[in-house]
């Protein structure tokens, strides 16, 4: 019997080990920030998610996406740098490494954020 519960232990701890960790990291995305918000689930800790819309306006003209990506900001600096580019539109390079499994937070974590400078237009 004793032997039984050894065995299960150390199969599912094998089968759970697999869908800890990252199934990619270093990973890049650039987009302009929607909202910063801080939020505090009922059975989480208190966490920090960021909405990067992926299509890019430039002047009112542009591209529009449906797709955002909802990332997890675990630095207080880089969230300040991501309301601060919210507030001004302007645009940001992230890099953030994807999880596997993650029971309270989203899957992207931000490692580091970029503020991208405006494209200034030629000399005539």
């Amino acid at each position: 019997m004793n032997t039984r519960h050894i065995a299960l232990c150390v199969a599912l701890s094998c089968l759970t080990s697999g869908c800890w960790g990252y199934s990619s990291r270093n990973n890049e995305l650039t987009g302009q920030v929607k909202y910063v918000e801080r939020k505090t689930p009922m059975f989480c800790d208190d966490r920090i998610d960021a909405d990067i819309s992926l299509g890019v306006m430039r002047k009112g003209v542009g591209s529009m996406s449906t797709q955002d990506a909802l990332v997890y900001v675990p630095s207080d600096a880089d969230a300040k740098i991501l309301t601060a580019a919210a507030e001004s539109g302007q645009l940001v390079k992230i890099k953030y490494d994807e999880q596997r499994f993650s029971l309270c937070k989203p899957l992207v974590v931000v490692r580091a954020v970029t503020v991208l400078e405006e494209d200034v237009p030629p000399a005539p």
